[in-house]
């Protein structure tokens, strides 16, 4: 493990410990699993409403923070050039929370079905490089995949927000490799 990612994984440790009811969700959660890429950002999901303002002065209280940032359902915070996100996130994981060196994840089932749901909201290359690095690690039942989509995020169309993901002309160059697993989901 490198120095950057140390640094990243004791930080989200730190925050673990003080914010217990949040768990680790999105690239930095499979990095520190599989190592698969570089991310340099923590984010920090929970199920239920809370408010950004306590959480900013429990923020304040343990950590020196240099920026941050209030989005509709996010508050982000910058602790040692860090952006550390607090996300509301009301959908239920499908599978158990797992423990990496402390801390709280998603599991990497339920993050790739966040991967195509993130993917039907915005344009980032990165949930569809990690989308496509855990369906090629674990080859789920595509049937499976859909209903469990249609069961997590209800009256949303797993093929609608598939269809987003695999719109390859709106990304950023991606790799052939990524391409190619992701069709393999048609």
């Amino acid at each position: 493990m490198d120095k950057e990612m140390e640094k990243l994984l004791s930080l989200a440790a730190e925050i673990q410990k003080i914010f217990k009811v949040f768990y680790l969700a999105g690239g930095t959660a499979i990095m520190f699993k599989h190592n698969h890429r570089e991310s340099i950002d923590l984010d920090f999901f929970k199920g239920k409403p809370f408010s950004f303002t306590r959480l900013s002065l429990k923020v304040r209280n343990y950590f020196q923070v240099e920026k941050e940032e209030k989005g509709q359902d996010s508050i982000d915070f910058y602790i040692d050039k860090i952006r550390v996100s607090f996300v509301f996130f009301p959908f239920k994981n499908i599978n158990r929370l797992e423990n990496i060196k402390g801390v709280k994840k998603a599991d990497d089932y339920d993050i790739f079905l966040n991967k195509i749901y993130v993917a039907g909201r915005r344009i980032d290359p990165k949930d569809a490089y990690d989308a496509a690095f855990l369906y090629k690690t674990y080859r789920w039942d595509k049937e499976k995949i859909e209903r469990d989509f249609e069961l997590k995020f209800p009256d949303q169309s797993y093929k609608i927000y598939l269809g987003a993901l695999l719109s390859f002309e709106d990304y950023p160059e991606l790799p052939d490799w990524v391409k190619e697993i992701l069709m393999d989901l048609v």
